[in-house]
C-alpha cells in the first residue's frame, strides 16, 4: 500500500509540475513581468554601443518610480522615472530617451527578486509561498525529532556495544564519501555559473563571510541552544541534538519512560503534519514553479535549462560512482561478491527506485537482507536506523545541490564554507525523513548555514523525480552494505545465533 501511495504522489508532483510549466509559459506570454527594482538592462544604442542600466527604487518618489545608473565609460545617474513595472523595451526606450540616445534593443542582464507582478501571477506566489513556509515550519522540528529519536532508538550504549559503533562509523563515513565525491564534480562540471549573470544580482552579498578552521569548530556548539533554533543555526542544533540522544542513550529507556513517552508522540504529530503537509505538495509545487517560470525573462529560460540539465547530469554521475564506491567496499571489506549482491538486493532496489521511500522499501529490503544471509540481530536494528539516518544519496544531493546554487549567485564558499556544506548536508541527510522528496524541505537548512537565498529552490522540483528515485536506490543500498559490513566484523554472529536468540 505504501509504495502504491508513493506513486500516485510522485505521479500528482509529476502533474504538478507539467501544470505549473504550462501556466508559467502562459502567463509568461501574456502577463509579462515589467522592470523590477535591482534589474541591470543592457541598452544597445543606434551606433551600436553599448549601455548597462541599473534600475533602483527611487527613495520618496513615489511607487513605480525609478532612479537609473548608467555605465558606458562613464558614470551617470538619470531619474526619477516611471518606470517599475513598464515592459523591458518600453522602459528601454524611456531611459534612452532621457540619456539623449536612441535604443535599438534592450535586454534584461540580470534580475534581484521580482517584486512586482501582474495579478494572476501575484496570487500564484502567495499560494507558492505558503507551501513554501510551511515546509520551512517543519524543518527544525523534522530535523530535531528525526535524527535524535533515530540515535535514542538504538537502546543504551552498553547494550548497544560494538555493533552500534561499527554500523555509525560506516553509515557516517560513507556519507561522508558521497559528500566529497558530489563535491569534486561539481566543482569540476560546474552546473550553476551558467547563471551567475542572471542570478548574481539576487545573492548580494548574503553569503556568509569566510570561516577559519577554528570559528568552524566553535561553530558547532551552541551558546544558547535555544536561540540555535531561533536563528536556523544548522550546526548548533544538530549538536545539541545529538548531545541530547547521547544522554538519553546513557541514561537509559527505563529511566526515561516519559521522556521517550513525549518524543515518540512528538515524532507521530510530527509525521502527520509532514503527511498533511505533503499532500498539498502538487499544488504548491505548481504554483512555484509557474510563478518561476512566469516571473523570467524569455531570455534567462534557455540559460536556466541548460544549467539545470548540467546539475542534473552532475548528481547522476555523482550518484553512480557512489554505488561503484559502495561495491568495491563490499567487496574489499565485507568480502561478498558485488554480483550476489545485486541479485539479492535487486527487488529491494528496484522498489525503492519506483516508491522514492526508504521506509516504505524497508520491508523488501529486510527479506533481501535476510537473503544475503545476515543475522536479525545486526539487521534488526541497523536497517530501520538505516531508513531514518543512513541517506548517502541525499547527502550528496543536497551537497551538489547547495553548490549549484552558490556557483549561480557567484559565492565563493571556499574551503571552509564547503567543508560546512559537507558536514550541514550529511546532518541535514540524517533528519531527511525516507519519505519522497525529503532532501528538499532539509535543504533550506544547508542553504541557510552558508547564507544564500532559497528562494531558486523550487526550480530543483522540475527535475527532482528521476534524482530522487536514484538516490533513494542509492540509500537502500547503503543499508545493506552496512549489514554486510557489521556481520564480516562480527563473525561470531552468525544466522544461527537469531534461532537461539529466539529460543
Amino acid at each position: 500500500m505504501a509504495g502504491l501511495i508513493d506513486q500516485r504522489f510522485g505521479l500528482r508532483v509529476l502533474l504538478g509540475i507539467l501544470l505549473g510549466a504550462l501556466l508559467g509559459g502562459v502567463l509568461l506570454a501574456a502577463l509579462p513581468v515589467g522592470v523590477q527594482p535591482g534589474d541591470t538592462l543592457e541598452l544597445t544604442a543606434a551606433d551600436g554601443s553599448r549601455v548597462q542600466a541599473k534600475v533602483d527604487q527611487a527613495p520618496d518618489a513615489g511607487p513605480g518610480m525609478a532612479k537609473v545608473s548608467l555605465s558606458a565609460g562613464g558614470a551617470e545617474t538619470i531619474g526619477p522615472l516611471p518606470l517599475l513595472g513598464l515592459p523591458v523595451r518600453e522602459a528601454a526606450v524611456s531611459i534612452g530617451s532621457a540619456a539623449g540616445f536612441d535604443v535599438a534593443s534592450s535586454r534584461v542582464a540580470s534580475r534581484g527578486e521580482v517584486k512586482i507582478r501582474p495579478w494572476p501571477t501575484e496570487i500564484l506566489h502567495v499560494v507558492g509561498q505558503l507551501f513554501l513556509r510551511l515546509l520551512r515550519m517543519l524543518v527544525v522540528p523534522l530535523i530535531v525529532v528525526s535524527v535524535l529519536m533515530g540515535i535514542a532508538s538504538l537502546g543504551s550504549i552498553k547494550a548497544l556495544g560494538r555493533l552500534g559503533m561499527q554500523a555509525a562509523f560506516w553509515m557516517v563515513g560513507t556519507m561522508f564519501v558521497a559528500v566529497a565525491i558530489g563535491l569534486v564534480l561539481v566543482n569540476l562540471i560546474q552546473p550553476g555559473k551558467g547563471l551567475r549573470e542572471q542570478w548574481a544580482a539576487e545573492a548580494g552579498a548574503s553569503a556568509a563571510p569566510q570561516q577559519t578552521v577554528g570559528e568552524l569548530i566553535l561553530r558547532v556548539v551552541p551558546t544558547n541552544p535555544i536561540e540555535a533554533l531561533a536563528n536556523l543555526d544548522v550546526v548548533g542544533i544538530l549538536f545539541f541534538t545529538i548531545f541530547v540522544a547521547v544522554a538519553m542513550l546513557h541514561i537509559g529507556r527505563e529511566r526515561l519512560t516519559t521522556v521517550y513517552g513525549f518524543f515518540e508522540g512528538l515524532n507521530e504529530v510530527v509525521g502527520t503534519i509532514v503527511a498533511w503537509v505533503m499532500r498539498l505538495a502538487p499544488l504548491g509545487i505548481a504554483a512555484l514553479i509557474a510563478t518561476t517560470v512566469a516571473t523570467q525573462d524569455p531570455s534567462f529560460l534557455g540559460p536556466i535549462l541548460r544549467s539545470l540539465g548540467l546539475f542534473a547530469l552532475t548528481v547522476t554521475l555523482a550518484l553512480a560512482l557512489h554505488f561503484l564506491f559502495q561495491l568495491a567496499i563490499l567487496l574489499w571489506v565485507a568480502k561478498v561478491s558485488p554480483v550476489r549482491f545485486l541479485q539479492m538486493m535487486g527487488p529491494a532496489l528496484a522498489t525503492a527506485f519506483g516508491t522514492n521511500s526508504s521506509n516504505a522499501t524497508l520491508p523488501v529490503t529486510v527479506r533481501c537482507v535476510e537473503e544475503l544471509g545476515v543475522p536479525r540481530r545486526i539487521y534488526g536494528f541497523v536497517l530501520p536506523v538505516g531508513a531514518t539516518l543512513n541517506m548517502d544519496g541525499t547527502a550528496l544531493f543536497e551537497a551538489v545541490a547547495v553548490m549549484f546554487f552558490a556557483q549561480a549567485f557567484g559565492a565563493d564558499l571556499g574551503s571552509g564554507g564547503q567543508l560546512l556544506v559537507a558536514f550541514t548536508s550529511v546532518a541535514a541527510a540524517m533528519g531527511a525523513a525516507g519519505i519522497p522528496s525529503a532532501g528538499l524541505v532539509t535543504m533550506v537548512l544547508v542553504l541557510s548555514a552558508v547564507g544564500l537565498p532559497a528562494t531558486k529552490l523550487p526550480l530543483l522540483w522540475a527535475i527532482d523525480r528521476p534524482l530522487d528515485m536514484m538516490r533513494t536506490a542509492v540509500n537502500v543500498s547503503g543499508d545493506a552494505l552496512t549489514c554486510c559490513i557489521v556481520q564480516r566484523l562480527n563473525r561470531d554472529l552468525g544466522p544461527e545465533r537469531d534461532e537461539d536468540d529466539a529460543g
